[in-house]
């Protein structure tokens, strides 16, 4: 072997066990290469880590530093390093531009009108839309001939404008024009008879405000 040993190949198993045998014996003796080694194996675990999230796997030739006199050793593990630092800044970007991409969604609390049921109502953007997604729990079977039905509601004037009915497990999505839902301020869920009655049934059991301009 040479006078110091490559560290890097026995940090990915590729020495013969004579050749371990005889670096860990340097390794005993040489505080330098037990330094750089610690370096390495730091410096390679990030490295490998940091290419599996963003779906890059480095080859072999890449990591493996070329031959050089002692004096330059430290050159590879600064590029391991470096390339660490890149990676890290490229995933943090990728979240961000991801983020961006798909913003949170606004969150009002359905707070029960009548009964114990509870619920949320999400309000996520898009391109002049809001898609407004409807969960509740504890909500009652609607029983036979009746069903749920969400309302946006004007709490200063009562006005009301139906938006459809509620699935089978008290849930529901609609897609809302920003203007339409900008002249309102509540959601409202009602039990409604199946009777052919367009209007609200006065029966709501459900209720939450909530705010276009915050």
């Amino acid at each position: 072997m040479s006078e110091h040993p490559d560290l890097l190949a026995l940090l990915r198993a590729e020495l013969s066990n004579h050749d371990a045998a005889t670096t860990g014996d340097h390794l005993d003796a040489c505080a330098q290469c037990r330094e750089d080694l610690a370096e390495l194996a730091t410096a390679h675990a990030m490295l490998a880590r940091s290419g599996r999230t963003l779906g890059v796997v480095p080859a072999a030739d890449e990591l493996r530093p070329a031959p050089a006199p002692r004096r330059s050793r430290r050159g590879p593990l600064l590029l391991a390093a470096a390339a660490v630092a890149v990676a890290a800044t490229a995933g943090t970007t990728y979240g961000v531009l991801h983020d961006d991409e798909e913003p949170a969604p606004a969150v009002a609390v359905l707070d029960p009108v009548e009964g114990t049921a509870t619920g949320r109502v999400e309000m996520t953007p898009g391109d002049g839309g809001t898609r407004m997604t409807i969960t509740t729990h504890d909500l009652p079977a609607a029983g036979s001939g009746r069903f749920y039905q969400a309302w946006l509601l004007d709490p200063a004037t009562n006005k009301m404008l139906a938006l459809g009915q509620l699935g089978p497990r008290g849930t529901a999505s609609f897609e809302i024009d920003d203007a339409l839902l900008g002249s309102y301020g509540a959601i409202d869920v009602s039990l409604e008879d199946d009777d052919g009655d367009p209007q609200h049934s006065v029966t709501s059991v459900l209720r939450a405000s909530y705010d276009t301009d915050g």
